[in-house]
């Protein structure tokens, strides 16, 4: 398959819509005399159908003149069949022309100059032609005929404007077409979707935004876990800083020696009640590690433990650890001089220095990950997520090329989208905040192409829209 520059023409009855909602044996009556008034003069000028869409033609032509004098010649026709008619006995036409690139396969078919002149075409006055440019430019000196240069028109999902010329009717110019109350809603049983095919989409697949997400998460999860606990984190003495809780409650029901004995005094009575009795035997190892740590983290927190007392002076510390604690004296940490002190006192029980962040962060993560009900909901949080932020990419191939702008604008604007931006060569709906909130969702890109649209974004946002162009199809 290979695509064609052509000189294109779309016609369209005027009013046929209404004609066949309210007349239908009058709107197949139209059609037969557009046949017979119209497929000998497309045939005389070489012209080839390349679809028919009800009461629309897509005719290809080989020469722009040709295209043009067919034109001409099908609206002198319709002249002369509509001369003395009431306006309901008509068969008015309108006529859009361009030179562009064509594709067919099938049903379906390509190319930028099937969107132009399907969008020319309601340019067109009633009994009217519509050009483009290119066409005009291509036959001016070659043929007869009078147009008049309307400008640069922004046709509907075209990305680039294109500059417009209009030949006026001859026979309808008092023409005023019907409104029809319910216009605004026909498509909804009247479009017909040939299929709806799944495409591989380019950027953020299910795969790539797994690995991406999951990535992502884990080292956002650790990470505010890390900074969560540096923040929290004090110089307290944690449960894994207690190395030998036996010997540590041995030491403080026995004190072996001064040092013990002036921490043991600075404890609450309670405390060193139920240090001192028979009751600490009967108790678990984790009920009593929480109590005597909770005594010993007020004493730091009070910064308790003074190390000008006479009996800490006695303890035998290293010069380094001497000039750390004078240094601390200096910046006023008492907290951290108790703690620091205590690891001395209770050494061998109690950790000497205070673990890092680092060190009780990491211990603190096989009891974090080792939590089912923690694990299951951020699985569920990553699958949600997943299915949010991936994207999904369809193709909707119409039936008649005039559905595609009608229905892409109505269905994007119920899902509470933006009004269109092109950007790269794509329409791009951007999201309200209500759908941000509602969906995750962005931006939806959308590409027409002939009679069929492309569509990417989210997955939620993409099955909904599949969902309701399949709902309200015929």
């Amino acid at each position: 398959m290979e695509r064609k520059l052509t000189a294109i023409m779309f016609t369209d009855i005027v009013g046929y819509s209404r004609i066949m909602s309210s007349n239908e044996k009058r709107g197949l009556e139209l059609l037969t005399n557009q046949d017979d008034l119209l497929l000998p003069i497309i045939k005389s000028f070489n012209g080839k159908i390349l679809k028919r869409m009800g009461d629309a033609l897509f005719v290809d032509f080989s020469s722009s003149i040709n295209a043009v004098e067919c034109a001409i010649s099908l609206q002198n026709i319709l002249k002369d069949f509509n001369d003395g008619k009431e306006i309901e006995h008509q068969l008015l036409l309108r006529i859009g022309l361009h030179i562009g690139d064509v594709l067919i396969k099938g049903d379906d078919l390509f190319g930028e100059g099937i969107n132009v002149a399907a969008r020319l075409e309601p340019l067109a006055d009633p009994g009217g032609i519509c050009m483009s440019q290119a066409v005009y430019d291509s036959v001016k000196v070659k043929s007869d005929f009078s147009a008049i240069l309307v400008g640069d028109v922004a046709l509907k999902n075209i990305l680039a404007k294109y500059t417009v010329y209009k030949i006026p009717s001859f026979y309808a110019e008092d023409y005023i077409e019907p409104l029809n109350q319910n216009q605004k809603n026909d498509f909804q049983i009247n479009y017909k979707i040939n299929n709806i095919k799944k495409l591989p989409v380019p950027s953020r697949s299910i795969l790539n935004t797994s690995l991406i997400v999951i990535s992502s998460y884990v080292m956002l999860l650790l990470i505010v876990m890390f900074f969560t606990f540096v923040i929290l984190k004090d110089n307290k003495i944690s449960k894994s800083e207690i190395i030998n809780p036996k010997r540590l409650i041995v030491e403080l029901k026995e004190p072996n020696n001064k040092s013990v004995f002036y921490v043991k005094e600075l404890l609450h009575k309670e405390t060193r009640s139920l240090i001192d009795s028979n009751k600490i035997d009967d108790m678990s190892q984790d009920s009593i590690n929480k109590i005597i740590r909770k005594d010993l983290n007020h004493l730091i927190s009070n910064g308790s433990i003074n190390y000008n007392s006479q009996i800490i002076k006695k303890i035998n510390l290293s010069d380094k650890l001497k000039n750390k604690i004078k240094s601390l004296q200096l910046a006023g940490e008492s907290s951290l001089i108790s703690r620091l002190l205590l690891g001395q006192i209770f050494y061998g029980s109690i950790k000497e220095n205070p673990e890092s962040s680092f060190e009780v962060f990491f211990k603190l993560i096989p009891s974090i990950i080792s939590d089912i009900e923690y694990i299951i909901f951020n699985i569920i949080l990553i699958l949600m997520s997943i299915y949010c932020l991936a994207f999904k990419s369809i193709k909707i191939n119409f039936n008649d090329i005039r559905d595609v702008d009608k229905v892409l604008e109505y269905f994007v604007e119920q899902m509470g989208f933006k009004t269109p931006v092109i950007v790269k060569r794509q329409l791009i709906f951007k999201p309200t905040l209500f759908q941000i909130f509602l969906w995750g969702s962005s931006s939806i890109k959308a590409r027409i192409d002939g009679n069929s649209i492309y569509l990417i974004g989210n997955i939620p946002i993409i099955r909904k829209l599949e969902k309701m162009f399949k709902s309200y199809e015929v």
